[in-house]
C-alpha cells in the first residue's frame, strides 16, 4: 500500500473536551500526536515517510506543502526536525532550493539610518531563499558590509548556516570566509555558491579573488582555522554572522554545538570563549555584527541577547550600536499571534554592533 494511501485512512477528530484525536490507519486512536505510536508501531512505514519527506523538500517543496501532502497529520516544526535527522543519520544531502528567476541581480536600496530595521519581506535576489531555517534575511549583512567595508577586504562568519553572508560579500566584492560545524550548512553553502557562477555566467560580473572559502569548523577555533588558510591575528575586517539561539533549533548532535546547550549559563560561557577568538582576528577598528535574539524557557523569558552582548564587552569589545530587528518570518510566532495568549510572544532580536 502506498504513502498516500496510508495517509488517506488516517482520520483526526475532536472529543468533547476539544482534545486532538489521530486514528491511525490500523484503527488505534492516539490522543494529540500520532508520532510515539508510529515510531513503536510501524518503524519501517515511519522510516519511509520520513526519508519522503526528505525527497519532498529536495523537489523544492516548503514544510508547509509537505505538511498539507500529509494532510497536518504532523506540523511543519515535527517535518523540519525529522528531515534534519535523517539528513545527518544517512548522510544525504539536502540540496538548497535552486531559483528559476529572479527579480535582481544585485539590488541597490537606502541603507538603514535608525536602530530599529523592519524588513517585511526577506530579499529573494541572486541566489538567496530561505529553505535554510534560521537563516537570517540578506537585508542585514548587506548593510552591514557596505557600511564598514569596502571592495576587496575580508568578512567572516563563524556561523555561516544556509551562506547568506557569504553570498552578499561575493555579490558586493569582499572577499570571505565561512565555518560551520554542521556538514550540512558547509556542502549548503557551497551548492549556493556554484549556483551562483553558473547563473553569473556571461550576464552578471563575480570578481574571482572574491570567492568565497567555506571549512568546516568550529567557532570555537577560528583562529586556528584561519592561520592554518594564511591569516595572521588581526586580519578580518568585518564580523557578519547569526548564531543558534541555544536549542530553538537544533542543527546536528555534536558535543561543541551551541544549538544543544539547554543550559543559559553553559552557553553564554561558550558565547565568551567564542567572542575571544573573535577578537583576536578581527583588526583595530573592526567591526564585529551579530543577531541574537531572546528565548523562553519553562514560561520564562531568558534576556538571552543581552547575556551575549555582556560576554563580548566582557571580551574587550566596544559596544557602537543595538539595532532592534521586526521579526515576521519566526513560524510559531506567525502562528499563535492571532490566538490570545497568558504570554507576549518574542517577535524581535537584537543586532549587536561592536568595535575593536
Amino acid at each position: 500500500m502506498s504513502i498516500q494511501d496510508d495517509i488517506k485512512r488516517i482520520e483526526v477528530t475532536y472529543d468533547e473536551d476539544d482534545n486532538r484525536l489521530v486514528k491511525c490507519f490500523c484503527g488505534e486512536v492516539c490522543q494529540i500526536s500520532l508520532l510515539p505510536h508510529l515510531k513503536k508501531e510501524h518503524p519501517e512505514k515511519w522510516q519511509l515517510w520520513r526519508r519522503d519527506f526528505v525527497r519532498l523538500k529536495n523537489k523544492g517543496w516548503s514544510y508547509k506543502r509537505i505538511m498539507w501532502k500529509y494532510r497536518a497529520i504532523f506540523s511543519w516544526s515535527v517535518i523540519d526536525r525529522e528531515i534534519r535527522k535523517i539528513v545527518q543519520e544517512k548522510n544525504l544531502t539536502l540540496r538548497p532550493l535552486r531559483k528559476t528567476s529572479f527579480e535582481e541581480w544585485n539590488p541597490s536600496f537606502p541603507l538603514e539610518r535608525t536602530t530599529v530595521w523592519d524588513f517585511k519581506k526577506r530579499g529573494n535576489w541572486a541566489v538567496h531563499t530561505s529553505d535554510y531555517r534560521g537563516n537570517w534575511p540578506p537585508q542585514i549583512p548587506r548593510n552591514l558590509i557596505l557600511k564598514h567595508t569596502v571592495e576587496n577586504e575580508l568578512v567572516f562568519d563563524p556561523f555561516v548556516g544556509g551562506g547568506t553572508t557569504l553570498i552578499e560579500a561575493y555579490l558586493l566584492k569582499r572577499k570571505s570566509i565561512g565555518i560551520d560545524l554542521n556538514p550540512q550548512a558547509i556542502e549548503f553553502s557551497q551548492r549556493k555558491t556554484e549556483e551562483m557562477e553558473n547563473i553569473a555566467k556571461g550576464k552578471y560580473t563575480l570578481s574571482p579573488d572574491c570567492k568565497p572559502m567555506l571549512i568546516e569548523g568550529d567557532a570555537n577555533e577560528s583562529v586556528k582555522i584561519l592561520e592554518k588558510l594564511g591569516f595572521v591575528e588581526g586580519s578580518v575586517d568585518l564580523i557578519c554572522t547569526h548564531p543558534p539561539y541555544m536549542d530553538s533549533i537544533v542543527y546536528t548532535d555534536r558535543e561543541a554545538d551551541l544549538s544543544n546547550i539547554k543550559n543559559v549559563e553553559e552557553y553564554c560561557q561558550k558565547m565568551g570563549e567564542i567572542a575571544e577568538k573573535l577578537f583576536i582576528l578581527l583588526k583595530k577598528g573592526g567591526i564585529c555584527g551579530i543577531l541574537i535574539g531572546d528565548v523562553k524557557k519553562q514560561s520564562k523569558t531568558v534576556p538571552l541577547g543581552f547575556r551575549v552582548m555582556n560576554e563580548f564587552v566582557r571580551k574587550k569589545f566596544t559596544l557602537k550600536e543595538i539595532v532592534i530587528k521586526i521579526q515576521h518570518q519566526d513560524k510559531s510566532t506567525r502562528f499563535y499571534e492571532t490566538k490570545d495568549l497568558e504570554q507576549y510572544l518574542l517577535k524581535h532580536e537584537y543586532l549587536f554592533v561592536f568595535q575593536k
